[in-house]
């Protein structure tokens, strides 16, 4: 079975349910994103003057 994201071509390893009749099955990278949805990320600023592109 593929997992249930459109654009990965992945196969599901685990089935969760989204709402109260949906289910969706996802690979194991979309899972491990799915789980750890609540986590608060910090994000990393820095200065455009400090940053250099070449």
């Amino acid at each position: 079975m593929k997992c249930s994201i459109s654009e990965c071509e992945n196969k599901a390893n685990q089935s969760v349910k989204i709402g109260f009749k949906e289910t969706r099955n996802l690979c194991e990278y979309h899972y491990n994103l799915f789980n750890s949805k609540e986590e608060k990320h910090a994000p990393n600023f820095i200065k455009a003057s400090k940053f250099k592109e070449k």
